[in-house]
């Protein structure tokens, strides 16, 4: 196999044809099977350096696109793209159903050990307009069956830029507010990443703000929960995996495409739609898996900073060397799983057990200090 330099693009070619033409060599190693267990040796697995390189050629062309509507179409191809090399766990199987506009997709575990009382709902990512339940098939059937889950709700609430905030967090309040009249809240952890980390705090600022029961525990992966994407002196300088070196650019980027077509002209601090920003007292234990090389790791640290200042049960991971949602690239990357892992076990018990081969890769910050 020949491996051409991708940082050499030929003038002549069109630039969204020579940056697709890498696509398939490197997916072909990525689709060649799970990763192999092992030792921990300080280095980045080698799917883990190949999805970390899979993203940079994305990011070449898409942080180029200026139009929200076309970032949406590209980061949909991406995530299909993805979701055809991943497969469902054994002994799982979904299905679907509707909450009078919403369509739910049910992952089911089907495992004899799965506890039939225990429930997931589990809010997608995806900038907050794209996205959708199928593209979480393969990881959800494997954090469900590591956490003896019987059940993952996944709601397709609608999408920017056709329904802007609320509409997306109504769609969500509605399925929650369903779900807890079939089930008992105390039965029923809640998980969500990137924007859908940020939709599931919001969730539970609603759940404040209208007086209904919240989630036993909350499981959020890179989210983003300040869509001010406000900078202050406390927080570091950050280099994205995915976005690139300039951050100021890469956040100026994210808020064209993604904060501009979702808030539209309300105020960014509400803490609906910047649930870090508002009051946290009442808020369930949450437990947070972020990468240190990611635009939104500060949101994480900010959420930290706060759940400090009120003695909130709160854990925050910060993985070194990952990218952003690095877990949802279960099962062909050792770090995936490692996270899947640590995330079932906090859902299933409560418990915070980071996997002891990561362990000095992961900067570990709880709450309360005591």
């Amino acid at each position: 196999m020949v491996w051409h330099d991708a940082t050499r693009i030929p003038q002549h070619t069109p630039t969204h044809v020579a940056t697709w033409r890498y696509l398939p060599p490197i997916l072909s190693v990525l689709a060649l099977g799970v990763s192999p267990p092992g030792t921990h040796t300080g280095f980045m697995s080698l799917h883990a350096q190949l999805f970390k390189f899979f993203l940079w050629i994305c990011q070449r062309f898409l942080i180029k696109a200026d139009d929200p509507a076309r970032v949406a179409r590209l980061g949909t191809q991406v995530t299909d793209l993805m979701q055809r090399i991943n497969k469902m766990a054994k002994h799982s199987s979904h299905s679907h159903f509707k909450i009078q506009h919403v369509e739910v997709e049910v992952i089911h575990n089907h495992r004899p050990d799965a506890q039939a009382q225990e429930m997931l709902l589990f809010l997608h990512g995806g900038g907050f307009s794209f996205g959708s339940p199928a593209n979480y098939r393969h990881f959800l059937s494997r954090l469900c069956q590591r956490a003896q889950i019987a059940q993952a709700w996944v709601p397709d609430y609608c999408l920017v830029p056709e329904k802007p905030f609320p509409a997306g967090l109504e769609d969500v309040v509605l399925v929650w507010k369903e779900m807890i009249q079939r089930h008992d809240p105390a039965h029923i952890v809640l998980g969500g990443d990137s924007a859908g980390g940020n939709l599931s705090l919001a969730l539970c600022m609603a759940c404040k703000q209208q007086g209904l029961p919240m989630p036993k525990r909350v499981y959020l992966s890179s989210p983003w929960l300040d869509i001010t994407l406000a900078i202050d002196d406390t927080r570091p300088e950050i280099s994205d995996a995915f976005l690139g070196r300039d951050e100021l650019k890469a956040r100026q980027w994210i808020k064209a495409m993604f904060a501009d077509p979702y808030a539209t002209t309300h105020d960014r601090s509400n803490p609906l739609m910047s649930p870090v920003l508002g009051d946290l007292r009442g808020l369930p234990p949450i437990y947070v898996q972020v990468a240190e090389d990611e635009l939104f790791m500060p949101d994480s640290l900010l959420l930290m900073r706060r759940a400090r200042e009120l003695s909130l049960d709160c854990h925050v991971d910060v993985w070194k060397g990952m990218f952003h949602d690095f877990p949802i690239f279960v099962p062909r990357m050792k770090e995936a799983n490692a996270a899947v892992i640590a995330a079932a076990t906090w859902l299933k018990d409560g418990a915070v057990q980071r996997p002891t081969y990561y362990r000095d890769n992961i900067r570990q910050l709880h709450s309360p200090l005591n």
